[in-house]
């Protein structure tokens, strides 16, 4: 018995002489130091503001096509006839295309103009005597009624009296009606609008052809048009004549256009408005992908600055290592860059856009 309390006491004794132990060891520990965190520095690029003289371009592209071009539609029906009816063939103004025969109507209009002429001869004879100053006039308009050359037109009448008198005669339904088939031949003689060559030919001589059928296109490949859409605040700076440089990855070199027409109704899809584009040169074809910029002109005292630092109107410049967001003007916006006033000469700002970035907030530079 009396060696088990030993034990306890003796257990005790131990206990109690560790934790004395630890605790003298423990009063030498020296006390943690709590170290409190300083605010990160967010390392950028920075450039100084140069103000300068900058042109202001908007980038364009589109697809080239004639300014002048027509389909050949057939206002008659018939069998067509033309051997220089083909694809590539240059035509003037004025030139016959083909033609639909016209054989019979041809016949009808020189007996409708015969009879017309044998009209008027005794129409003239008498108004030799009743009218006599009419005479010299209806006299020349008589000469010239010819087979092979269109009716001439009529005289000015102002004589009430004498424009009832050539109604009694008929005269008017005689001509009218040799007008009409006259009209009507027209139609079946195809001639070239203007100076351009057949692009596209869908018949061959010799082929019957019906009313409203297409049988080719006829272009003028000396002026060249391509639309181009742009943004609402660059469209607004566009205006008529404006120079325009054009390039094209199909041919070498630098060509030239000028605006020719500005659309300024909103596409509902893309919000944006649409340009026109013309260009004569020779290097330059229908159907081709062109691309360019419209010199719009210059800004003076103003910047060029990547687009992706602006953020709503506005930048970020540097002030006491700090970030201060500062309101500017946007002149221009293109793909990449903007160019912007309302800063001034040694401004310090971005170079390049910074993740999270706010106002205060603290930055390190980084060296070039």
């Amino acid at each position: 018995m009396k060696e088990n309390k030993r034990k306890i006491i003796r257990n005790l004794l131990i206990i109690v002489l560790a934790f004395l132990i630890i605790k003298f060891i423990m009063s030498f520990k020296q006390e943690n130091i709590i170290n409190k965190l300083s605010e990160t520095q967010k390392l950028v690029r920075t450039e100084i503001v140069e103000l300068s003289n900058n042109t202001i371009t908007i980038p364009i592209s589109g697809k080239l096509k004639s300014l002048n071009e027509v389909n050949i539609i057939s206002e008659v029906n018939g069998i067509f006839q033309g051997d220089r009816f083909k694809t590539g063939i240059h035509f003037l103004k004025g030139d016959t295309l083909g033609y639909i025969k016209y054989d019979e109507i041809e016949n009808k209009l020189n007996s409708q103009k015969s009879n017309l002429l044998n009209q008027v001869s005794r129409l003239v004879s008498e108004i030799k005597f009743d009218y006599p100053k009419s005479y010299d006039t209806w006299l020349n308009f008589m000469n010239n009624i010819q087979f092979n050359k269109p009716l001439p037109n009529l005289p000015k009448i102002t004589n009430t009296k004498f424009k009832n008198y050539l109604s009694g005669k008929e005269f008017y339904t005689s001509y009218y009606s040799s007008k009409t088939i006259e009209d009507k031949l027209r139609k079946h003689i195809i001639i070239s609008e203007f100076n351009g060559t057949l692009s596209q030919v869908n018949i061959k001589p010799g082929t019957i052809v019906v009313f409203g059928q297409k049988i080719g296109k006829l272009q003028d490949p000396s002026v060249l048009e391509f639309e181009s859409s742009t943004n609402i605040k660059n469209t607004l700076l566009i205006q008529k004549k404006q120079n325009v440089i054009i390039e094209s990855d199909g041919v070498e070199g630098i060509h030239y256009g000028s605006v020719s027409r500005i659309n300024k109704t909103i596409d509902e899809s893309s919000q944006n408005m649409s340009v026109f584009i013309q260009t004569s040169s020779n290097n330059l074809y229908s159907g081709m992908y062109v691309y360019g910029n419209i010199i719009v002109g210059e800004n003076e005292n103003s910047y060029s600055i990547k687009r992706n630092l602006l953020t709503n109107d506005k930048i970020y410049i540097i002030k006491d290592n700090k970030l201060i967001e500062k309101q500017i003007n946007i002149i221009q916006i293109t793909d990449e860059k903007a160019i912007i006033t309302g800063i001034n000469n040694g401004d310090e700002i971005l170079s390049e856009s910074v993740k999270g970035s706010y106002t205060g907030m603290n930055i390190r530079r980084q060296n070039k």
